[in-house]
C-alpha cells in the first residue's frame, strides 16, 4: 500500500511540474498557434454548389503585439471556384463587418514575411488584409463577403 501511495505521489509530482502546453510537441511557432484560434472558414453557395471559399482570421484577438491595433483587423484568403481571375473586385464581391464597409482593403503577396505565419497556405486564392473602423457597443462581430445578388459567406468571431 504504501509502495503505490509513493507511487501516485510521485506521478503527481512530476505531471504537476511539467509544461502546460501542448505547442511545444508542434512544429508550430507560437504566432501561427494563437492566428489558428481565430481561424474560421465559410463558404459561399449557390445552387448547392460550392461558389467561394473564405478564410478569415480576426487578428484583434491574438495578442500578437504587431498586430495591435484599435481597428477591426482580419486577414483574409478568399478562393472563387472555378473562375480564373481571383480578385474579389473583379468577381463583383465585397466585405462587410457588421453591415459597415472595410475602411481599407490591401491585397497581401503570399510571401509577405509579415504575415507567413498567419496565412493558410492556399496557393490558388487571394489574400487580402481589411480594416474596418473599431465597432464599439457589441461583442459579436460579422465578417461576411457577398456580392450583388445576396449570395454571402458569413463568419462570427467575439471581440
Amino acid at each position: 500500500m504504501y509502495k503505490t501511495l509513493s507511487i501516485s505521489i510521485l506521478s503527481t509530482i512530476f505531471i504537476g511540474c511539467s509544461s502546460t502546453t501542448a505547442l511545444k510537441h508542434f512544429n508550430k511557432n507560437e504566432i501561427e498557434a494563437k492566428a489558428m484560434q481565430y481561424t474560421k472558414k465559410a463558404d459561399v453557395i449557390i445552387n448547392k454548389e460550392q461558389k467561394a471559399l473564405l478564410w478569415a482570421t480576426y487578428l484583434n484577438n491574438t495578442d500578437i503585439k504587431e498586430f495591435n491595433s484599435k481597428d477591426e483587423v482580419f486577414v483574409t484568403s478568399v478562393y472563387f471556384v472555378n473562375q480564373d481571375n481571383q480578385d474579389i473586385n473583379e468577381n463583383g464581391y465585397s466585405f462587410t463587418l457588421n453591415e459597415q464597409k472595410p475602411k481599407s482593403i490591401e491585397e497581401i503577396a503570399a510571401n509577405d514575411e509579415r504575415y507567413k505565419d498567419i496565412l493558410s497556405k492556399n496557393t490558388w486564392g487571394k489574400y487580402y488584409l481589411v480594416k474596418f473602423n473599431q465597432v464599439e457597443n457589441t461583442y459579436n462581430l460579422t465578417l461576411t463577403l457577398s456580392n450583388k445578388n445576396s449570395n454571402s459567406a458569413k463568419l462570427t468571431f467575439e471581440k
